[in-house]
């Protein structure tokens, strides 16, 4: 029975040990290309910092762009935790880009190379892409709530919908990285869903 118990123990405490290791990788190399951006941080650098040998790198991360796409994988996954607090469709959708707003104007260093490699690299667009779908399904399920509840207007693809915020989004934060000096990012995403929801809420009715 011991022996048994063992077998189920040691592979949780094996995972829960990678998952440590991976995201000491992950605050180290974002440590360090905030201090002292993305190109001049090594991969013996963020090693270092974290305290790992090399090998261990290339165990969770097979290139330093690697660690980029980790950072969209990161703020995504916490934007889903904060979608599931009860608002109301219209404000849920605010928060969320509000969020991201601040994520981005936070790591403000990031944001140039990730946007490069998006361009240039099959790898980063081919995560990016991932990852803009699945940012595009949690905000379709809001908007999907919010045609349940009446809030928004039925007959608009909720999938469509969301796919257009999250293009928005990707559109003016590459704007606002080309022009910083002459973009506000705040106001600029608060602006453009104030047309998106604009365009979903639900039609006056006729004669009122």
């Amino acid at each position: 029975m011991p022996a048994s118990t063992d077998t189920v123990v040691e592979p949780s405490r094996r995972a829960r040990k990678k998952e440590r290791t991976r995201r000491d990788l992950y605050e180290a190399a974002v440590r360090l290309f905030l201090r002292d951006g993305v190109g001049a941080v090594t991969i013996d650098a963020i090693c270092a910092d974290a305290d790992v040998a090399r090998a261990t790198f290339f165990l969770h991360f097979p290139t330093k762009d690697a660690v980029l796409a980790e950072y969209g994988r990161q703020v995504t996954d916490e934007l889903a935790v904060r979608l599931a607090r009860g608002r109301s469709a219209s404000a849920t959708l605010r928060h969320a880009l509000e969020f991201l707003v601040e994520r981005a104007i936070e790591h403000a260093p990031l944001m140039q190379p990730i946007l490069h490699a998006i361009l240039t690299r099959p790898a980063a667009i081919a995560a990016h892409a991932e990852q803009g779908r699945d940012l595009a399904a949690m905000l379709a399920a809001v908007i999907r709530d919010g045609q349940a509840a009446g809030e928004f207007r039925r007959g608009v693809d909720p999938a469509l919908v969301g796919a257009i915020v999250v293009s928005a989004y990707f559109g003016v934060v590459g704007e606002w990285l080309r022009r910083p000096e002459e973009i506000d990012l705040r106001t600029a995403i608060a602006q453009a869903l104030d047309v998106i929801l604009r365009g979903v809420k639900p039609r006056p009715a006729r004669g009122g």
